[in-house]
This record gives structure tokens, C-alpha cells and sequence, in this order.
């Protein structure tokens, strides 16, 4: 569908026809015409306006610190301001509700359950969907001896209705703690929380709250036998239910009323909002649940009106919400606030822009529903039941998210961190994992709370990413997470469109399945002599960074003399790799052997020389890595120089003589056959000038003349090698090379700019296997020294 037709079918589309104009004003200035931005969810984007607002203002004002309370304190009367402008949001105001500032949504959280006066008797009851920093309150009740229980929605949330319920629509108890405390009801009062998200992280489901929130709110006054909520411990005159509503997704795209639902406390981050600022949240308390909070764990200065240094027992409180706000409030950001709702809610509004986001995710989510291999294979299976829902009228909605998997065209799940790192190398930004929400992962992805404890589990996504290959088992018919398409107010039709344009182009061409090369089929009748020609040598003295190039050059007993026998190290003592820092490519090392020295260069920067074998002196300490390797740590002017030309601090390390393992990932010799770089280039665009540096090899190889023929990929089946010289040196293969985005970096530059990733993917994968490999990995076959030399020129026997 193209866009003007997409616009006169969804009129709700673009706040009037201006969403283009806004997004060229607020956003082209620092993002590329050609990124696609779709992880809203896990932070939406800020715009001009709030930073050219926020520090005209910081500009303009002489603001002071609201403890000195002046009378014409600037500072507070601002403060007070826009504490009443956010309340107002949710239609409520300082009378009724007040309001404490926190890092983030997990932080009110934390806050929260340090506050609430939890107890033997008390329950927590939380939705099973619900993030893990509300799930973590649990672990403050069970210090006090309660209990707490997962509240499940019904099976239709789920596809999983069956004849008996499909008329039951009742919530459900999914699971519920053991209590040391007695069953027995106390005559004395004690409190329970039950705590819901608005809106999910995983898939954005909505629950019904008049449902969910409504008897627990009317339960303040009325008690009721048949109450609907499956807790252990009902309402009554002695257990009081205090109710929690995680809004940090919700708010995005929904108001949340406190006036229709007077719960007693939110929870939020305001990053979630409007991108900006990060590193604030707030705790939202009603102010009739204030006099039952824990004030007594800690005082810090502001919630004191007295204290004695001496007499633990002389400790005035403040009133009202101060008694809980310890320290100076981060005023000079709290200050942004204002002009980010100021956004929403006047230049925009909470309606236009939920008529907008919610045209726009149906139209993509109608769109991937069309697209199938040519043999018929689905490509999306979406977690979510929008189908069964959204045409009743049950209460239950979907905020702008997505959440789904995809399969190959043999019906196997793709892994997801494989999605989202193609998806990255064409500027597509969307968010894998399980997003710290457990329950609904586990419920949609099909794994059971037994999975738990199997060991494979543990190679999950769940709230990041891991490894590639581990996020899907059994044979691609277990995924272990999924894939999150997120949109915010600023998402246009563009975003959609360009995504639907990488499924279609990219993943339906056959990422995840390598086409079977006749190549590659072993004859084990052959006696066909493979004879080659070393073309080019290379050594990473640093890893990670650049390559020298050599005509000849000394074994050791492992590997090449000086071959990844340096790294460069950050502040945390953690290795630096290419992935991680793509400019570590602007570093160029050089070894001269006659001098000993190693001569590292840069552009721009002036040469610095290391005496390889009187570093002694600029050792500082040594440090082991995580694969049990040791390194002497340099420090000095060697820190300096690093620091300068990566613009974060950074040192060198040397692994020690003694090590029988060099600092390569995997084989100490990587051999890369120059048929393959030309096979792999043909398939590239023509202006993506890939050459075998690309790959990183120490060794490649060609043939020996123009009338040989091995064609590419045949090295897959080389197992052993003799280079033919004096020296009649042997090498053996101890696997294939698995490939990384790393190779869309340029080694001449450190920029990113290739699909050779991509194409990889989808020409050199496993079939049944989540590798895609290029090159191969060798070691020595026998002991050899510095007096062995391998040289450019030097001809090369494989052996099948």
C-alpha cells in the first residue's frame, strides 16, 4: 500500500498531515534519513524542542537548592509547579495524591517495598505479565514471613481457550507461595498489595482494570463474599488491599486516570514517556495510604524536622510526602518535565496520538501477516491474541507493540538475536529477549515452569541477549526469545513500511538456510592433489585492531611470533574487542624485528614505541581474563596515548611468555581461500569494496595458476596442510570460522557500512545449525620456533 493511499484509508494518521513536518524539525538533525527506529518501548526518542526549552531555561534562571526555602525561591515555586502539572495529568492534583522522585520505575519499586508495612500476614498478589521489578517486591514480603501469589488472565488471553471456558473470562491464580504465617485470620489490621501493569513490556496487552483494579478499590469500603480476584487472603475488616500500577509502557501512547482509578500507587519513568530525561522515575502515592508507610528504616536531610545526634529515640519526621524524600530532589531535571508533557499534551494530545500509533501498528501487523515463502511457509507467528480480542467487548486492548518470532522456510524458528543484528545492519533498531518480563515469556513462547530448572534454560535470552545459536533448542522448535517491534508518537508510515520492505527483500530470500553447494559433497574415492599458492600474510600484534601485512615471518610453538600477543584494556579491566569499539581499527601496530619493537600508529597522532623486550618497566600489574589467560597490564604514557586516540580511557596488556595460549578466539592460524572472497563479492553490491581483509585471515590462499580450479567454499573440507618449503611445515583444522557482524566493518577505517553479514546469513548458514561460517581455524601439528619461517609465495598441499 503506498502512502497516500495508506493516509485516505487511516485519516487518524499524522496529527492532521503534520507528523512529517515535526519529525524533520525534531529529529533530522541527529538521526539518519535511513534509520528505522522501533524499540519505543524501550525508550521513545526526545525531540529539539524539550532540549532547546530545558537549557534556555537552565540558561536564563539562577535556580537554588529547594531546602534553603525561601520565600521567593525560584526553585520551589517551579517545582511545586510542575508536581501539579504532572498530577493533572492524571486528572488528580496535590490534594489527593503526591508525588516522589525516584531514578526509574525499578527504583519506585525497590522504594516502595521498603516502605510498605508488609508482615507475617500480609500477601502480594502481582500480574503473571507483570516486569521484574514488580515481581522483585515479592522478595521483601517473604523477609517479613507472608506470602504472595501470580494472578493469570484467562486462557483466551493465550489462543488456548477450549470449549468448556470459552465463555469464562475469569482471572486465575497461576501460582502462590507457602506462608510461615498461620492461616488463622488476625483480629489486627495488616496489609496486602496487589500490583498490575497498565500495559505489558512483552506483547502490550491492556488489561480490563475496571475488572482487574475496580473490586479491589471498592473493597476500601465495601466488603464482598464473592470477590473476583483469585488472593489468598480476601478483603476484610482486619486484611486492607493497597493496589500498584506499573504505568512505564502506558503512558507512552495512554493517559492514566487516578481520577477513575484511585489506586494508591504508580510507578514510572519518564524516559518511557518522552526519551528525556533519563535517570528519573517517580513513585506516585495517594495521599490517604501515606499514614500506613515505613518511615522508620532511614532519614536522610529534607525528611527531618529534628533529630538528636545522640538520642536515637529523638527523631521528628516531617509531614506528608517529605517525611519520605531523602536528599536534595535532582530540581535542575525535574525542571524538563514540564516541556516534555508540555509536548504531548498541548502541541499534541494523548487521543491524536493513540489514534496514530494504533493505525500504524495494525497496518504492519496486517502487512507481516501476508508475507510467505514461495513454498507457502508463514513467516510471523505473533505472540498475542489481538484477533480474539479486540472484536469483543471484554476490555482488553494492545498498546503499539508487537511481539512475534520467525520461522525459516522449513518452519523452524529463526533465532531472534540473529534478526535483530541483520535488522541492525540495515539500520533497523528493534529489541530481542524476553524484556524482563518472565511470566508472559514463558506462557507465549510455550516453555513450562519445569523448563526453569532444566540447564538449557539457562542459555536463554530471557531479559537480555546471550551468545549467538543458544536462543533456540531443538532443532528450531523451541525459541528461548522473541522479537519486540515498538512504536512511539513520533513512528511514521515510513518505519512500517521500510520494515515490511527488510522482511520481504532480506529475511524471505532465506536467512537461516545456506543452499547446499555442490562443493561441498565429500568423494571419498577422490584422489584429486590440492596444490595452492599463499597469496598474503597477515599478524594482528594487537587484537582487535589493525593488521601488518608481511612477505615472511617466525613461528612459535603456537602460532605466529607476536600474533595477538598484545590487548588493549578499558577501565574495568575488561578487553576492548572490535565489536565493542569499531575505531580500535584506526590503530595500526607494527612489529620491526631487527629493533624489537612495537610501533603503534595512528592518524594524527604522533608514533608511540614499545621496547619488546625491556617492557618491564612500564608493567604496572597483571590481570587474569576470563578464559584463564594472564596479562602483565602496561601503564604510564602508553594509557595516555590509548586514551587520546579512542576517546575513553584504555591501556595495554601483554599475555605472559609462559602462556600456552594465545589471545586468538579460537585456532591460532585463520586461512581464507581467495575463491570464496570472490564468490562472496559477486554477490554483494558493487560498491561495497570487499576484499579477504574483511575476513581478518593470517593466511590466504589462491591457486597456482589460471588453469586450477577449487571452487569456493571447498576449504570447508581441507583437514590438513603441509606448506612446502624447507621447513615442510603441517597445520591441521580444528573447525570452521563462525561468522560475526564484525565483518561489516571496514579495516581501513572502522566505519560500518557492509550487508556482508547478511549475506553470509543467507549463503553460508548450517543447514540444522545457527552458524554461518567463512575461513577456517588451524593450529600447529607440530612444535616448532622462531627459526621456522612461513613466506608469501610458499606453496600449500591440502589434504581432504
Amino acid at each position: 500500500m503506498n502512502k497516500q493511499t495508506f493516509i485516505t484509508n487511516h485519516p487518524e494518521y499524522g496529527y492532521n498531515g503534520t507528523i512529517d513536518e515535526i519529525y524533520h524539525n525534531e529529529f533530522s538533525t541527529r538521526l539518519p534519513s535511513d534509520r528505522v527506529y522501533l524499540d519505543h518501548a524501550g525508550t521513545t526518542l526526545y525531540t529539539q524542542f524539550q532540549i532547546d526549552s530545558h537549557f534556555n531555561q537552565l540558561r536564563t534562571l539562577t535556580l537554588n537548592n529547594p531546602h534553603s526555602e525561601q520565600e521567593d525561591s525560584k526553585s520551589l515555586l517551579l517545582i511545586q509547579e510542575c508536581i501539579e502539572f504532572i498530577l493533572s495529568i492524571f486528572q488528580t492534583s496535590s490534594r489527593y495524591y503526591s508525588i516522589v522522585f525516584t531514578l526509574n520505575t525499578s527504583h519506585a519499586c525497590q522504594l516502595l517495598s521498603s516502605l510498605f508495612p508488609f508482615s507475617s500476614q500480609s500477601e502480594y498478589a502481582y500480574m503473571t505479565d507483570s516486569h521484574n521489578s514488580l515481581i522483585g517486591i515479592r522478595q521483601q514480603v517473604k523477609s517479613k514471613g507472608g506470602s504472595f501469589s501470580v494472578i493469570d488472565y484467562p486462557s483466551h488471553i493465550y489462543n488456548k481457550q477450549t470449549d468448556s471456558d470459552i465463555n469464562n473470562w475469569s482471572f486465575r491464580c497461576a501460582g502462590r507461595s507457602s506462608s510461615s504465617s498461620s492461616e488463622m485470620e488476625s483480629d489486627n489490621p495488616y496489609y496486602c498489595l496487589f500490583a498490575t501493569p497498565a500495559e505489558n513490556n512483552f506483547n502490550g496487552l491492556r488489561p480490563p482494570l475496571d475488572n482487574l483494579l475496580g473490586p479491589f478499590i471498592n473493597a476500601r469500603e465495601n466488603q464482598s463474599e464473592n470477590f473476583p480476584i483469585p488472593v489468598h487472603r480476601r478483603p476484610s475488616k482486619s486484611c486492607h488491599w493497597l493496589t500498584l500500577v506499573d504505568c512505564a509502557k502506558y503512558l507512552s501512547t495512554q493517559p492514566f486516570s487516578l481520577s477513575t482509578y484511585p489506586v494508591d500507587f504508580v510507578v514510572l519513568s519518564f524516559y518511557k514517556i518522552f526519551g528525556y530525561p533519563t535517570g528519573l522515575g517517580a513513585l506516585i502515592v495517594r495521599n490517604e495510604s501515606l499514614k500506613i508507610l515505613n518511615n522508620e528504616n532511614y532519614f536522610g536531610g529534607g525528611s527531618v524536622q529534628y533529630i538528636s545526634p545522640y538520642d536515637d529515640n529523638r527523631v521528628i519526621y516531617k509531614s506528608g510526602i517529605d517525611a519520605f524524600i531523602h536528599g536534595t530532589i535532582p530540581f535542575t531535571t525535574i525542571l524538563s518535565l514540564y516541556h516534555g508533557f508540555q509536548l504531548i499534551t498541548c502541541k499534541l494530545s494523548y487521543k491524536s496520538i493513540s489514534l496514530h500509533t494504533q493505525c500504524l501498528i495494525e497496518y504492519c501487523r496486517n502487512e507481516m501477516c501476508k508475507l510467505n515463502y514461495s513454498n507457502g511457509q508463514i513467516l510471523c507467528l505473533f505472540y498475542d491474541a489481538r484477533n480474539n480480542l479486540l472484536n469483543k467487548n471484554n476490555g482488553y486492548s494492545y498498546g503499539p507493540i508487537l511481539n512475534f518470532n520467525l520461522y525459516n522456510r522449513h518452519g523452524q524458528f529463526l533465532s531472534c538475536r540473529l534478526i535483530q543484528r541483520i535488522a541492525a545492519d540495515h539500520n533497523i533498531i528493534l529489541r530481542v529477549g524476553t524484556f524482563c518480563a518472565p511470566g508472559a515469556s514463558q506462557a507465549y513462547l510455550g516453555s513450562s515452569k519445569s523448563f526453569e530448572i532444566n540447564h538449557e534454560c539457562h542459555r536463554g535470552l530471557f531479559c537480555g541477549t546471550n551468545n549467538d545459536g543458544e536462543d533456540v533448542l531443538d532443532s528450531g522448535r523451541q525459541p528461548l526469545g522473541s522479537i519486540r517491534l515498538s512504536l512511539g508518537w513520533m513512528s511514521r508510515y515510513e518505519d512500517i513500511q521500510n520494515w515490511i520492505d527488510f522482511l520481504r527483500q532480506v529475511i524471505l530470500q532465506g536467512i537461516g538456510i545456506a543452499p547446499l553447494l555442490p562443493s561441498l559433497t565429500v568423494n571419498k574415492y577422490s584422489n584429486e592433489e590440492i596444490i595452492l599458492n599463499l597469496t598474503h600474510i597477515y599478524i594482528y600484534p594487537i587484537k582487535s585492531c589493525g593488521s601488518m601485512s608481511v612477505k615472511e615471518w617466525p613461528l612459535t610453538s603456537i602460532s605466529f611470533l607476536y600474533d595477538r600477543e598484545w590487548i588493549i584494556i578499558d577501565q574495568n579491566l575488561n578487553p576492548l574487542t572490535l565489536k565493542r569499539l569499531p575505531s580500535l581499527a584506526q590503530i595500526k601496530p607494527f612489529i620491526n624485528l631487527k629493533q624489537n619493537q612495537l610501533i603503534l600508529n595512528a592518524n594524527n597522532h604522533p608514533s608511540f614505541i614499545i621496547d619488546i623486550n625491556n617492557d618491564s618497566t612500564i608493567i604496572k600489574s597483571s590481570i587474569k581474563l576470563n578464559d584463564g589467560i594472564i596479562c602483565d597490564m602496561y601503564g604510564g604514557e602508553i594509557e595516555h596515548w590509548l586514551t587520546n586516540v579512542l576517546g575513553i580511557y584504555a591501556t595495554l596488556a601483554r599475555r605472559r611468555n609462559d602462556s600456552q595460549m594465545t589471545l586468538a578466539n579460537e585456532g591460532a592460524f585463520l586461512l581464507v581461500h581467495e575463491e570464496s572472497v570472490r564468490q562472496i563479492k559477486s554477490e554483494l553490491n558493487e560498491k561495497e569494496k570487499i576484499t579477504h581483509e574483511r575476513f581478518r585471515p593470517n593466511l590466504v590462499v589462491d591457486k597456482c595458476n589460471i588453469n586450477q580450479f577449487y571452487s569456493a567454499y571447498s576449504e570447508d573440507l581441507w583437514k590438513r596442510f603441509v606448506i612446502l618449503n624447507e621447513d615442510s611445515i603441517q597445520l591441521k583444522t580444528i573447525g570452521l570460522c563462525q561468522r560475526c557482524s564484525i565483518v561489516n566493518v571496514d579495516p581501513l577505517t572502522g566505519t560500518n557500512q557492509s550487508h556482508l553479514f547478511t549475506r553470509l546469513q543467507t549463503q553460508r548458514r548450517e543447514i540444522n545449525s545457527l552458524r554461518a561460517n567463512f575461513g577456517i581455524l588451524l593450529n600447529l601439528s607440530e612444535m616448532y620456533n622462531n627459526t621456522n619461517f612461513i613466506r608469501v609465495g610458499d606453496r600449500i598441499q591440502a589434504f581432504k
